[in-house]
């Protein structure tokens, strides 16, 4: 018997968006170096957001069982 995991795209997206709002509070401070940390670490959460949606569409779909 497989193994079921649990892949989970909610989480990652909560903590892109609050990347994303932490890097808007540090560029209205004129905090460039760490807005800009905040924003990649943004697109690290969203890129895991996309894999575990593209996984879950795969699981859907057949393509991995």
């Amino acid at each position: 018997m497989m193994e079921q995991v649990l892949i989970d795209y909610a989480y990652p997206m909560m903590i892109a968006e609050r990347k994303l709002k932490d890097a808007h509070l540090a560029l209205l401070d004129n905090n460039y170096d760490v807005g800009s940390e905040r924003l990649v670490e943004a697109m690290v959460e969203i890129k895991m957001a996309i894999n575990s949606v593209k996984h879950m569409k795969e699981q859907r779909d057949g393509v991995r069982k």
